[in-house]
């Protein structure tokens, strides 16, 4: 629609009456320049349009205002006798009634369609404010996206250097941690070599010492002429040395076993329980098989260690006055179990041993490095009375096939975990 023919707003009512005045103004102008060919008839024509654009544009007082303005001035102008406001002629009166009927339907036409347009304007410039809202509440939410998108790119950059620098961190304990491992296991091979060492040395020097005074007491025995008074100094003597090759015997077996390299580990299982159930006065049944497939190297020499240092702490801390020890092989693995029914292990110190925490214990911990080395698993249990060790190991292959870096020439690996 032509901006010309806009409803004015009612609020605008100065706007209204001006353009109704005008309206009416150019009209009479409109029909004093068609007055040459139009003459005596049709006097208010273009008052009519001026009528139906007041009505229209600025509403129906306006109109009629501009119709009564109009009509005033084709009267004056334009009706016989010109110039002049005389009596109305009765020839006229139909004129004037047409005039003011045809107005009347006029106005009321163009008001009603001045409110509906109006409505529509309204309607349009709702939708429009609408639209531009939208529009204003779309490019916000575009922004507010870009901006989040923009800390989330700035986020995830930070929490990837983070994690990077955290992974670098786990790394470097990682490596920190197998590097400790593997010194322990080393400093545990050496101990374990120098404890053999140890023992040999005792069996070869000191014991064969004791054996040579033994001899000698033995000799002095065979002497005639010997005092009789020195005979129970000889006994004495003889006692103390047999006591003294005992002790050395049991250290150096202790130490290291010469039963557990030549035999395997079941009769060295069985010695070390009859010797422990003797000195310690526990209670300790045994249930090991006279008979077994021997494991490898590294697996005997681990089992052995963690019954020596369980049946160590039972007799040290549990107060213990029976125990138990079961070794039993299956197909792909061999299990050793050792129980007692002492007062047991508190549930937070058990907590740790699982953790592996710097709190542990050297024994406990020297178990674990061993167990973990051979790829078994090492259980700690409280039974509340007592405690149970068990350990399982895989059944182990030729020493000789194993890679360097065992305990002391073969390497196990199983997926099983620690416990």
């Amino acid at each position: 629609m032509l901006p010309i023919l806009t409803p004015i707003p009612r609020s605008d009512t100065l706007a209204r009456y001006t353009t109704a005045t005008l309206a009416a103004l150019a009209a009479i102008l409109f029909r004093w320049l068609l007055d040459p060919l139009l003459g005596h008839i049709a006097f208010y024509v273009t008052i009519y349009i001026a009528v139906t654009y007041c009505a229209v544009v600025c509403g129906f007082l306006p109109a009629i205002f501009s119709g009564l303005v109009g009509f005033v001035g084709i009267f004056y102008w334009f009706v016989d006798p010109r110039h002049a406001f005389g009596p109305i002629r009765a020839v006229e009166i139909h004129g004037i009634v047409g005039f003011f009927l045809v107005s009347a339907v006029l106005i009321a036409l163009g008001e009603a369609n001045r409110n509906k347009q109006l409505q529509l304007n309204e309607s349009i410039l709702a939708l429009t404010r609408e639209a531009q809202e939208r529009q204003r509440a779309e490019e916000e939410l575009r922004r507010a996206h870009n901006e989040l998108e923009l800390r989330v790119i700035q986020r995830t950059t930070e929490l990837s250097q983070t994690l990077s620098r955290l992974e670098a961190e786990i790394g470097v304990r990682e490596q920190a941690e197998a590097d400790l491992r593997q010194l322990s296991l080393r400093l545990m091979t050496l101990q374990d070599e120098e404890r053999r060492h140890i023992a040999r040395d005792l069996h070869d020097t000191v014991g064969q010492t004791l054996a040579a005074v033994k001899m000698s007491i033995a000799l002095i025995r065979q002497v005639h002429g010997s005092p009789a008074a020195i005979q129970p100094l000889v006994d004495d003597l003889n006692a103390l040395a047999d006591e003294a090759l005992q002790e050395v015997r049991t250290t150096s077996y202790l130490l290291h076993p010469p039963l557990l390299d030549e035999a395997g580990i079941a009769p060295a299982a069985r010695w070390f329980v009859e010797g422990f159930a003797r000195r310690s006065g526990i209670d300790v049944r045994c249930d090991v098989p006279e008979k077994m497939e021997r494991p490898s190297r590294d697996c005997e020499l681990v089992l052995f260690r963690i019954l020596q240092e369980s049946l160590t702490n039972v007799h040290r801390h549990s107060q213990a006055t029976a125990a138990s020890v079961r070794l039993a092989r299956g197909n792909s693995q061999i299990e050793l179990e050792i129980r007692d029914n002492g007062k047991g292990i508190p549930e937070d110190r058990i907590q740790r041993m699982d953790g592996a925490g710097p709190k542990t214990g050297v024994g406990i911990t020297g178990m674990r490095e061993r167990v973990l080395k051979l790829g078994g698993r090492l259980e700690i249990q409280c039974l509340r009375p007592g405690t149970i060790v068990r350990a399982a190991l895989p059944t182990g292959s030729d020493p000789a096939s194993d890679p360097p870096g065992s305990l002391t020439s073969s390497h196990l690996r199983a997926p099983n975990p620690i416990h």
